[in-house]
């Protein structure tokens, strides 16, 4: 591993914040900046950094203070404000109490803060208290991490580090394992000097320094003599792969979400990882028992359970086969899980409040790694967090055998209240479309666009879908830099059955599946029917604002049904479908025929739990009006262009907002199918009989 300090890095990021937060904190966010960005020494929001520096109190008192990372924050991003101060003494004198509850510790870590909102300081604050040593760095490197999570680690670590390293036998974070280190610590000082790098088992590596570039490059050096010590001792097996099949992929995400959505009583959001490493874990035929073994280090149990699920995806060849196979295989894990929490408390003596038992990572042999999670973002934490796992699982069995913490210490760690604590710190505001993945076509701009904005705020993940790449270029960048995450685009020209499949299986492939679908997609043709020209409009109108729906609404009922939980097709037809205008007809036509395709899949797919809805809009400033369409409509009525808009029962123009409101209801609307919602200011002449 190549050290990445730059002095010249280094000065800017003192040059950016030395003035205001001081050179020390200044220098401490620019090396942890260095190691949060790179995944193999630290993942989302794991390790820990801090500096002994000084601080003014509230009481303009210079006082001594541990400045440490704060929970929620990302060393890879943190800024100054990530770094609460702590009065120093306290922490250190916390360390010779016999014991200490969680919360009487974050109490005491919070009331040691010079400024009471900053975020709560990391668990291990006490840990980089008691060093003596004036920055701290802790990461969960994949290579001491392999070399650690074997037999004989102790063994391991003094062939590699020799009597250089500090070694802790696994102590579970927190109070004991602070109260631990300093005794060690003591004892190591009374017999000589204190090294520069400890080792705590099965869990990472601390290193420190005088200065942040000292602690920095003794982490790297640190992670670098493991990764020696691995590539000159490994006994590498090779595991034939075979490249992903894209129809394989799009398929096991709906199936897998149907089955959990049905199982938990919530949906979820996936992720696929078809990596090469991946791939050839999966395909090792000892799948079964490596993989079963438990986490990397205990921190990871939050994110990924202690185990995953492995699925033959074989049996996807028969689709209902595949998914009886996919229950079957949920039902096992969230019984074994069901025993492992009663297990665990017994062996433990404790009461718990059990957490869900669902898989957070499935494996598929010849397929890959889907993970799952509430949202993308989760999902994909996850998914990184796996991969950096099955890399520390093949270098530890290519030296001679995996073995991390045990069952119970993994318990202990998954019901830790201050672990979960981290995940409700990201859980952030839920939206009634929270979970939920919905494709909209045409969304690019107008309806589409408004309705893709609404569903964005209300939680949903949204698949963009629109003909028009340039302007769906446009759309992604601008909501996707809003909703990051959340926000995908897919090309597709819903006149092409064979686009709209694609669509449907990069949306099954991104995020899952989906479970609401607007088919918004269309055109204006005018024209009088009894002409040439108004034929052929009508053929083309037909094509567009008919076939092209039944397009959308074929491929939505494939994923629908083959997710098994529900969901909704939303189509948008318009006033035309009750009250045809002059020269109106090729539109007027089509979507009165797209009412009755609506209303005809809300009979066909009601007793699978798929709504069918329409929402009926008129005259909604977009570009259906272009080339000058706005103004002949308006010459067909005898008003002006504005009067044409406000021309209704309220007097006011409706906007494309106002029709995205009524597909959010209808998105919603969990007792509603077969259902026409007028959103048009109030036309008698148009209201549904």
């Amino acid at each position: 591993m190549d050290p990445r300090h730059s002095k010249d890095e280094a000065q800017r990021t003192l040059d950016t914040y030395a003035s205001i937060w001081g050179e020390d904190l200044a220098l401490r966010v620019y090396t942890s900046r260095l190691l949060g960005a790179d995944p193999s020494l630290v993942l989302h929001g794991g390790g820990n950094t801090s500096v002994k520096s000084t601080a003014v109190d509230l009481l303009g008192d210079r006082v001594e203070v541990l400045f440490i990372k704060g929970s929620g924050w990302d060393l890879a991003t943190i800024e100054p404000r990530g770094f609460p101060a702590c009065r120093l003494a306290p922490l250190q004198r916390a360390c010779a109490l016999e014991a200490m509850t969680d919360e009487q510790m974050v109490a005491l870590l919070r009331g040691q803060m010079l400024d009471p909102a900053s975020p709560t300081p990391s668990v291990e604050a006490l840990l980089h208290a008691i060093i003596p040593a004036k920055f701290v760095d802790h990461t969960h490197a994949d290579a001491v991490l392999a070399v650690i999570d074997q037999p004989g680690s102790a063994e391991v670590v003094q062939a590699i580090y020799g009597d250089g390293a500090l070694f802790v036998p696994y102590v579970m974070p927190g109070f004991a394992l602070a109260r631990r280190v300093a005794e060690l610590v003591r004892e190591r000082l009374a017999r000589g000097a204190l090294p520069s790098l400890m080792i705590l088992d099965k869990h990472g590596v601390f290193t420190w320094g005088d200065t942040a570039e000292e602690s920095y490059t003794r982490m790297i050096d640190a992670v670098t003599r493991a990764e020696h010590y691995i590539e000159e001792r490994s006994v590498v097996v090779s595991h034939p792969t075979v490249a992903a099949d894209p129809d394989l992929r799009a398929a096991i995400g709906p199936v897998v979400r149907g089955a959990l959505a049905r199982a938990s009583g919530r949906p979820w959001v996936c992720t696929l990882r078809t990596g090469l490493e991946l791939l050839a874990f999966c395909a090792r035929d000892d799948l079964a028992r490596v993989s079963q073994i438990g986490c990397a280090t205990p921190d990871h149990v939050i994110r990924t359970k202690a185990r995953p699920l492995v699925i033959d995806a074989h049996a996807i060849t028969d689709a209902a086969r595949f998914r009886a196979t996919v229950e079957q295989a949920i039902a096992r894990y969230v019984a074994e899980y069901h025993e492992y929490f009663r297990r665990s408390c017994a062996a433990r003596g404790v009461v718990r409040d059990e957490l869900d038992p669902f898989p957070r990572v499935l494996l598929f042999p010849g397929a890959g790694a889907l993970c799952v999670g509430g949202s993308r973002a989760e999902a994909e934490i996850v998914a990184d967090v796996y991969a950096h796992t099955v890399s520390v699982i093949e270098a530890a069995e290519a030296l001679g055998g995996y073995q991390p913490v045990p069952e119970l210490d993994l318990f202990d760690m998954e019901y830790w209240s201050l672990e979960q604590a981290k995940l409700k710190l990201g859980a952030g505001q839920r939206g009634p479309l929270d979970r939920r993945i919905a494709l909209i076509t045409g969304a690019a701009s107008g309806i589409g666009h408004a309705t893709a904005a609404t569903f964005l705020a209300a939680g949903a993940h949204v698949v963009l879908a629109d003909r028009d790449e340039e302007s769906l270029e446009k759309a992604a960048a601008e909501l996707g830099g809003r909703y990051r995450g959340r926000c995908m685009k897919v090309a597709c020209d819903v006149r092409s059955e064979a686009s709209v499949h694609r669509a449907f299986a990069q949306s099954a492939a991104h995020f899952g599946g989906v479970d609401v679908v607007v088919s918004n997609a269309g055109r204006a043709f005018s024209g009088s029917l009894h002409t040439s020209e108004g034929h052929e409009a009508l053929c083309a109108s037909l094509e567009l604002n008919l076939l092209g729906h039944q397009n959308v609404a074929r491929a939505a009922a494939r994923v629908l049904l083959a997710q098994g939980s529900g969901g909704a097709i939303l189509f948008n037809a318009s006033k035309s479908a009750f009250n045809q205008g002059p020269d109106f007809g090729p539109y007027g036509v089509a979507k009165a025929a797209l009412v009755s395709l609506m209303r005809q899949y809300a009979v066909d797919l009601g007793p699978q739990g798929i709504r069918a809805n329409a929402v009926n809009a008129d005259r909604i400033r977009t570009a259906l009006f272009g080339a000058g369409l706005l103004e002949a409509r308006a010459r067909a009525r005898n008003v002006s262009v504005d009067d044409y808009f406000r021309d209704n029962l309220l007097r006011r123009e409706t906007t494309a907002a106002d029709v995205a409101q009524a597909f959010l209801y209808l998105a919603t609307a969990e007792a509603t199918t077969g259902c026409v919602v007028t959103v048009d200011g109030g036309n008698a002449a148009a209201f549904p009989r």
